[in-house]
């Protein structure tokens, strides 16, 4: 008996619970819709998780994208103001919403434009605001400025030129830099370009062509082939029979770093430097500090000219219209790695990165 009065009033005790539950919960949902009905909702379209990525984008080009402002809530947003913030790059060029009060249901419309000034990623803030508390709404951008990529190249006939064009073979463009004198080899790092004037020095220039500099290393007895690492530049003098070396800025200058019968092609990777050593009909090899000298790392070649190297070969042209090639240590050797035609000088030569 006492157990099912128990089992009664537990039951009765829920279903008083459960009512006022459900109670509240139809309170709390009619409070929140008439909340939502009395306020503005601003959001921004395209976005990902409150961003917009415009993606990469080559330096010296731009970008624009619409972004829409929608009001979702029940009451106007009174007259909206719109702003960025954060790098310059990013500009709004088209606002149909400052100063407009955007009322429920309603869109207007704002152009960003990224200008991709400088390599590297850019951020920057869209953000509306109304004249209401509770307008706002934010949105971030992100862009990101690639370096275009060029191929250089020299023009030796006296007085000669650097040629350049864009990566897909557009925009040619064969006196890039003039003023030259018969330029035999070239290298290029991520702010410069430099070239041997072999009636002249190491002429050296900025990526976009400006602040040429003819004589950026003097002292020079012929320079032929150039090569660059992350700290030093290499040619060899061709006349002097040494391969000289300086500083990237050119200070610190040692035209006779390495002692070497008539050198020409010049190729340095992170650990040695190579040569072609005409006289000997060799390749030649030293450390990068000038040290352990081997005038005859390869034997065998024919007046070679040009020299390449990439992480597993070193490449050199022949002048009996072969190409070569062995394994970094020097062995291997194949002094007609490849055939070229009888008729072609070839005194540049170059290989892709592994």
């Amino acid at each position: 008996m006492n157990t099912l009065i128990q089992t009664s009033h537990e039951y009765s005790h829920a279903r008083i619970l459960k009512k006022t539950l459900l109670t509240l919960t139809v309170v709390l949902a009619l409070t929140v819709g008439r909340v939502n009905a009395e306020i503005p909702m601003l959001s921004w379209t395209p976005e990902t998780n409150g961003v917009y990525d415009y993606g990469t984008v080559p330096v010296g080009q731009t970008v624009s994208q619409v972004f829409t402002l929608t009001n979702n809530g029940g009451s106007a947003s009174a007259a909206l103001t719109i702003s960025i913030s954060g790098s310059p790059m990013f500009t709004v060029t088209s606002d149909a919403c400052s100063a407009t009060s955007l009322g429920p249901g309603k869109s207007c419309g704002v152009v960003v434009q990224f200008d991709a000034t400088s390599s590297g990623q850019l951020t920057a803030t869209l953000t509306a605001n109304g004249r209401k508390e509770l307008a706002t709404a934010s949105i971030t951008l992100i862009g990101t400025g690639a370096a275009s990529r060029h191929v250089y190249w020299t023009n030796s006939t006296y007085p000669g030129s650097i040629g350049r064009a864009d990566f897909d073979g557009q925009n040619v463009n064969q006196g890039f830099i003039t003023g030259t004198a018969s330029p035999f080899g070239m290298a290029v790092d991520g702010s410069h370009v430099y070239w041997a004037n072999f009636y002249g020095g190491i002429g050296r220039a900025d990526l976009d062509g400006q602040n040429v500099n003819q004589s950026f290393i003097t002292g020079y007895a012929n320079p032929a082939g150039v090569a660059i690492d992350g700290s030093h530049i290499y040619w060899a003098n061709v006349n002097s029979s040494t391969i000289g070396r300086a500083d990237l800025d050119g200070q610190n200058v040692n035209q006779s770093f390495i002692t070497s019968p008539r050198p020409y092609g010049v190729a340095v990777d992170r650990s040695h430097i190579y040569w072609a050593n005409q006289r000997g009909d060799a390749i030649g090899r030293a450390d990068l500090d000038g040290q352990n000298v081997n005038e005859s790392f390869i034997t065998g070649a024919s007046s070679p000219y040009g020299v390449a190297v990439d992480g597993s070969h070193v490449y050199w042209t022949n002048s009996n219209y072969t190409i070569g090639r062995a394994d970094l240590d020097g062995q291997n050797v194949n002094q007609s790695f490849i055939t070229r035609g009888s008729d072609a000088f070839a005194g540049g030569l170059a290989v892709d990165p592994e």
